[in-house]
C-alpha cells in the first residue's frame, strides 16, 4: 500500500456525547481519549473514519487500531467543547502511521488465516461477543439486531472458529477501510478529535458519543494488554 504524505492538521473537533450521557459521566471518570478523523481516498473510493490515536501506539497492535475505529458519519463532531471538566490525552500518532497499522493488520489477518486451528487459538485470543460487538462496518442492521451470536448464524455453528474472526477482521478492512496491502492511499485530511471516554474505578470503559452502555472493544483492549491497563489506572489515579 502506497501512502500520499499527511496534510497538516487544521481544525480540532470534540465528539458529542448522547443525551443522558451526564448520568453515566457521574458514575466514573471523563477523559477525552486522542482521535484523528481522517479523510482519504483509496483507490477511486473516498472514506471518512476516526481512529484511537494512543492506544495503538501503547498496545503495539495494529488490530487494536481497527477495533478502536469507528465511522465518521455514526459520531456528532464540534468545534466546542461539549464539557468543560474532563482529563485531555495526547495524540502519539498520525494519520499516514495510523493507516500503516491497518495495513499491517490486513497482512497479519492473512498470515494468521493460513495458519492451522491451534496456532492461531495460541496466537490470538479475541474473547468478544461478536453478536454485540457495534463497530464502524458490521455488514447489515439484519444481523447486528439478532439474538444469536453473529458467527454462530453465519456459520450455523455452536462454537466461533477464531479463524473465522479473522475472516471478519480482514473483510473489516477490505470493505470498511477500502484497503487491502496493496491499495494506493491518499490522505485528504487529517483533524485532530477528542473523543470523550468514561472510566469507573473497575476500569470499566463507555463511550458516550457511540453509546450508553458499555465499551465491548474498549473492555477487551483493557483485559487483554497489560499495559493498556496499567495506562488507564494511573490515569484514575490522577484524580
Amino acid at each position: 500500500m502506497m501512502l500520499i504524505p499527511i496534510m497538516v492538521n487544521t481544525m480540532t473537533y470534540y465528539a458529542v456525547p448522547k443525551k443522558m450521557a451526564e448520568i453515566l459521566m457521574s458514575r466514573g471518570k471523563l477523559i477525552w481519549q486522542p482521535f484523528l478523523r481522517i479523510v482519504y481516498k483509496a483507490g477511486k473510493k473516498k472514506n471518512d473514519v476516526l481512529m484511537d490515536a494512543l492506544l495503538p501506539v501503547i498496545c503495539n497492535d495494529p488490530i487494536v487500531a481497527v477495533l478502536l475505529s469507528r465511522k465518521t458519519s455514526l459520531i456528532k463532531l464540534s468545534e466546542k467543547k461539549p464539557f468543560p471538566h474532563g482529563e485531555t490525552l495526547r495524540h502519539r500518532i498520525n494519520g499516514e502511521e495510523l493507516l500503516e497499522m491497518v495495513k499491517s493488520a490486513y497482512v497479519k489477518t492473512q498470515e494468521l488465516i493460513n495458519k492451522s486451528y491451534a496456532t492461531f487459538h495460541d496466537e490470538m485470543q479475541l474473547d468478544i461477543d461478536w453478536q454485540r460487538y457495534r463497530a464502524i462496518f458490521v455488514p447489515t442492521k439484519r444481523l447486528i439486531q439478532r439474538k444469536k451470536p453473529i458467527f454462530k448464524y453465519l456459520m450455523g455453528k455452536s462454537e466461533t472458529a477464531p479463524y473465522v474472526i479473522c475472516l471478519f477482521l480482514k473483510n473489516l478492512i477490505k470493505d470498511g477501510f477500502k484497503m487491502t496491502n496493496e491499495t494506493r492511499v491518499k490522505i485528504l485530511e487529517c483533524e485532530d478529535v477528542f473523543y470523550p471516554l468514561v472510566i469507573t474505578d473497575g476500569l470499566i470503559f463507555y463511550e458516550p458519543a457511540w453509546k450508553l452502555s458499555e465499551s465491548l472493544t474498549y473492555n477487551w483492549v483493557i483485559r487483554s494488554f497489560d499495559k493498556a491497563k496499567y495506562f488507564y489506572m494511573s490515569v484514575l489515579e490522577r484524580k
